[in-house]
């Protein structure tokens, strides 16, 4: 008769394992030349150690929404943006290099005259991100008024 193997427990397994259950529930908002910032099931919170190593230690395949804050001539704003899914497991501090010739690639077909800054959204889970809540956020952090437009700038310069 075969002796049953006793299988040993692997805790960096089960704590990947209970991250991934308990990560779903949150986004991460990286905002250029502003912050960044975690969000709990659509409030913000200061991620305390438990969360920011769950974040940061454990790899997961994100749903981005990556674009460019923007505001034309009449002050309307708008979000250039572009959403999926990444096809590999990251860490949350490979994201931005990740990104980065993507949103290169963003900035360059938005409007020149509208462009503030970028941004990127990113989940672990497989929800709908809309530009209405990312709208929410990048507004509660005064994502529009810390940047002025080319257009701006200029009629700045004139005034002064």
């Amino acid at each position: 008769m075969k002796k049953k193997r006793n299988k040993k427990y692997n805790s960096t397994l089960k704590y990947q394992q209970i991250s991934r259950i308990v990560a779903k529930d949150y986004m991460i908002l990286d905002i250029t030349a502003i912050d960044v910032f975690v969000y709990y099931k659509g409030s913000e919170i200061k991620p305390k150690s438990f969360e920011a190593r769950m974040l940061n230690e454990v790899r997961y395949k994100w749903q981005i929404m990556a674009g460019v804050i923007c505001r034309d001539q009449l002050k309307r704003e708008y979000l250039k943006t572009d959403t999926f899914i990444t096809a590999n497991e990251y860490f949350t501090s490979e994201l931005s290099d990740y990104l980065a010739e993507f949103q290169a690639d963003l900035w360059e077909t938005a409007n020149p005259l509208h462009r503030l800054t970028q941004f990127w959204l990113a989940t672990p889970n497989k929800t709908e991100i809309t530009e209405q809540v990312v709208m929410k956020m990048i507004n509660s952090k005064k994502g529009f008024n810390n940047f002025m437009t080319v257009y701006e700038y200029q009629q700045s310069k004139v005034t002064f």
